[in-house]
């Protein structure tokens, strides 16, 4: 089931084996917790989330625009 955040990412649950559970979120949020916990740390996390997705890891190049100080 996916969670939409406020600032546009989304928090899902990933089953896993054992009873287990993976949320994952856009923000780069994981986490494993019992199955019967997912649903609640994936709705309390969309709910308090305010990054959405991840800043770009790309810096300027030495010769790009904005790169001068």
């Amino acid at each position: 089931m996916k969670y939409f955040t406020p600032a546009g990412g989304t928090a899902e649950v990933r089953p896993r084996l054992f009873g287990k559970s993976t949320v994952v979120c856009t923000c780069g949020f994981s986490k494993t917790v019992a199955s019967g916990k997912a649903d609640g740390l994936a709705n309390n996390h969309a709910g308090s989330c305010r990054r959405g997705t991840p800043s770009s890891p790309r810096r300027g190049g030495g010769g790009s625009i904005g790169s001068r100080r």
